[in-house]
């Protein structure tokens, strides 16, 4: 039998912060050429664990070999020396300078008098990003560019580094299905040039079709490493979670009236650029219904958001709530029609460093139910923060404790409480479950059932087709501000979805 060759050894990895352990003892080993998943739930140390190997955190102790050898990575830049890679879940690029710019960065090309040459830059960059099959314009700024074109610039800029062992964190969280088998295509052709590659994603069903073996953690400890083709989702499921998944279908119920309470008409809206980002958007979503509006990130999901809540100015249409229409109406008069679950939890949906209290109870500062005459009643206001902790099973160490100090999933699931509760006819839900462990999700996905099951118009915006197939009533595709194609789930298969959602099939006129 040969000798394996390991590209990454950690042993006995520990990190501290404090009195917290994000990794405790963690033991992985990366067979070279190979593509590793690592997996496990929101704060089960994933991120803190590649963060090290990369140079960004030291260890509090542990040994790391690469390629056999023991290093002490002390930053990127040692890391980039010694062929690791990484691709952050939020990214780490410079807005104002172009794709070209930010692919090559620390390594210009230079003509004479140390000038850098931008013509050697702009051809590395479309060379590059046409070699992987990740097109995107190197002239372009990448404060220009969607949340998925965004997150190619990042992988390119790793690769264009000539990465021997590739960290990729959460990399399809804003691709379509077509975009996820095209990033795959190229993680198989490196892994078959003897690269490595560590994938940290939640989707354990991209896990399952691209990886070799895969390391589960769990509360900062390691639950074992699996070869992919000896497991299955379910098992993956159990070992992150500590417990049987016994996940229980979502039920629907038949739709008993056809009463419309959410309408948009003839919305047109345009960006700081002038630029119109809505062309004449129409729609309708019923009572008990749950409407979602798919597409690739950067045709005018977030300008729908924004221009619903009253965040972006409406230049023209419609938004009506039962027939009224409060499309220029203020933010605050809006929420008392419309429950609102961002797509950014940390700078829309939260406070990180207000008390989970302060943050379950955001919007409800004048509501009776927790004053006492003109007073602030504490006791009362405690008692209904502690209702919703029980209600959707938020843990925390306490109410009065920071929201940054919890995981993104209960992070996330303070905001759904929070949103919930409100008891509005109207939900719009930004991309739920972005960031978010598969525990999280499911609850996450229970509650919005639920809150259309009880009657409630939802309207879901998602980029997570898998997420779009469990919770749909029915299906708008966004493509460049317009509406180019109307679907139920079961008369459209995901990959078809995915011509629509890029532009390569499309409807005249809209839906």
């Amino acid at each position: 039998m040969p000798n394996i060759e390991y590209a990454v050894e950690m042993t006995d990895v520990c990190k501290n912060y404090g009195l917290l352990q994000a990794n405790k003892d963690v033991n992985i080993k990366v067979i070279k050429g190979e593509i590793h998943a690592i997996v496990g739930e929101n704060g089960a140390g994933k991120t803190t664990l590649t963060s090290i190997l990369y140079g960004l955190v030291a260890p509090s102790s542990g040994n790391v070999k690469v390629n056999g050898r023991p290093v002490k990575i002390s930053s990127p830049k040692a890391a980039i020396a010694l062929g690791i890679g990484m691709v952050h879940q939020h990214f780490k690029l410079v807005p104002n300078f172009t794709v070209a710019e930010n692919i090559c960065l620390g390594q210009e090309p230079l003509k004479s008098l140390r000038r850098v040459d931008k013509k050697k830059m702009i051809a590395h960059a479309r060379n590059i990003s046409e070699k992987y099959g990740l097109k995107v314009d190197p002239e372009k700024k990448v404060c220009d560019l969607s949340v998925g074109l965004l997150q190619r610039v990042e992988i390119l800029k790793a690769l264009s580094r000539g990465a021997d062992i590739l960290i990729l964190d959460e990399p399809t969280a804003v691709l379509t299905p077509l975009e996820c088998q095209e990033l795959f295509k190229v993680l198989r052709g490196m892994s078959e040039q003897g690269k490595t590659v560590l994938l940290i994603t939640h989707k354990l069903k991209e896990v399952m079709e691209v990886s070799h073996h895969i390391t589960v953690l769990r509360r900062g400890l390691t639950m074992g490493t699996v070869k992919t083709s000896d497991t299955d989702e379910h098992r993956l499921a159990g070992l992150m979670m500590g417990r049987e998944a016994d996940f229980v279908p979502l039920e629907k119920k038949p739709q008993e009236e056809e009463k419309i309470t959410f309408s948009i008409r003839g919305l047109q809206v345009r960006d700081s650029f002038n630029m119109i980002k809505l062309k004449d958007i129409s729609l309708d979503v019923k009572a008990g219904e749950i409407l979602t509006v798919a597409g690739v990130e950067g045709n005018g999901q977030s300008e729908l958001v924004e221009a619903l809540m009253g965040f972006a100015h409406i230049e023209q249409g419609q938004v009506l709530v039962d027939g009224e229409d409060i499309a220029h109406q203020d933010v605050r008069s809006r929420r008392k029609y419309c429950s609102f679950i961002p797509e950014d939890r940390m700078k829309t949906g939260l406070n990180l460093a207000a008390s989970v209290h302060d943050n379950l109870l955001g919007g409800r500062q004048r509501s009776p139910e927790i004053r006492r005459g003109p007073f602030f009643d504490y006791k009362k206001s405690s008692r209904l923060a502690a209702d919703l902790v029980e209600k959707f099973n938020i843990k925390t160490a306490g109410l009065d404790i920071e929201a940054s100090s919890l995981s993104g999933g209960n992070q996330q699931k303070i905001v759904v409480a929070r949103e919930m509760s409100f008891g509005n006819k109207v939900l719009v839900v930004a991309q739920p479950s972005r960031g978010v462990d598969i525990g999280a999700t499911n609850f996450i996905h229970e509650q919005l059932i639920a809150a259309r099951n009880a009657g409630r118009a939802v309207l879901l915006i998602s980029t997570d087709l898998d997420e779009v197939y469990a919770l749909s009533d029915r299906i708008h595709v966004l493509f460049d501000g317009k509406i180019v194609g109307s679907f139920t789930p079961d008369s459209i298969s995901q990959q078809e979805i995915g011509l629509y959602m890029t532009g390569v099939k499309g409807l005249e006129g809209t839906a």
